[in-house]
């Protein structure tokens, strides 16, 4: 991929070889449709599958994480990127990558773009169990952290580089709650924010690492933190 790369996506992954292949070549689409030299960065969590050799046969560059856990992976994906523009999105093909059109052609004048399940027009095809609960935490977590925003967990984003490295610094969460510490992170540095509504898939292939009985704990933690930062 080019140095010079005007968008980098950032993809971290753990035993995601199944729905990479089908990843891979959409994200390749969308930087033809939208003409820009695009930089896939595939952060690997030491997978025992063949994920890191699907990614490098996708044109994907390959970095081994270090740290622990999708926190770990941002920051390092989101350190290494080579490009002014740093998308992330899930392997697992939840995030169509076809939303990145939508996120690209709305940057102007914002830091970073959070594709919404929770705002009119997004969606979530997931459990009703799941969606009740996610929906209860971002409302909670919009409340007592003052967030401008309605999927504060949300994943699927596009950050201003420059800004997100910068709110590097203040995140140390390993688990899913890095969302909310970039986000915090930006908003207090005088970041600007967008939601857009895109809706969330069901994954392509594999098993989900996310577990519900780890997340609400990780949350309230999450909430005692950064309590009062914005």
């Amino acid at each position: 991929m080019s140095e010079t790369a005007d968008l980098t996506v950032v993809v971290p992954t753990l035993n995601e070889e199944g729905a990479l292949r089908q990843v891979l070549p959409r994200l390749k689409a969308v930087f033809a449709s939208l003409g820009l030299r695009g930089e896939i960065l595939v952060v690997d969590g030491r997978s025992t599958d063949a994920t890191a050799a699907v990614a490098e046969a996708g044109g994907a560059r390959v970095l081994v994480q270090t740290g622990r856990g999708l926190g770990g992976a941002l920051r390092e994906g989101l350190l290494a990127a080579s490009a002014p523009w740093i998308a992330v999105v899930d392997a697992d093909g939840s995030h169509p990558p076809e939303v990145l059109a939508d996120l690209w052609a709305s940057r102007e004048g914002r830091d970073v773009l959070i594709a919404s399940r929770y705002i009119p027009g997004g969606s979530a095809v997931m459990g009703v169990a799941r969606q009740i609960l996610s929906r209860a935490l971002n409302l909670v977590a919009r409340l007592v952290l003052d967030l401008p925003v309605h999927d504060s967990s949300g994943g699927f984003r596009l950050y201003r580089a420059e800004l997100v490295r910068s709110a590097c610094a203040d995140s140390a969460a390993n688990d899913f709650t890095v969302q909310q510490e970039l986000l915090v992170a930006i908003l207090s540095r005088g970041g600007k924010v967008l939601e857009i509504p895109f809706r969330y898939e069901p994954r392509l292939d594999g098993v989900s690492k996310a577990s519900a009985l780890r997340l609400a704990p990780a949350y309230v933690g999450m909430l005692c933190r950064l309590r009062g930062r914005l």
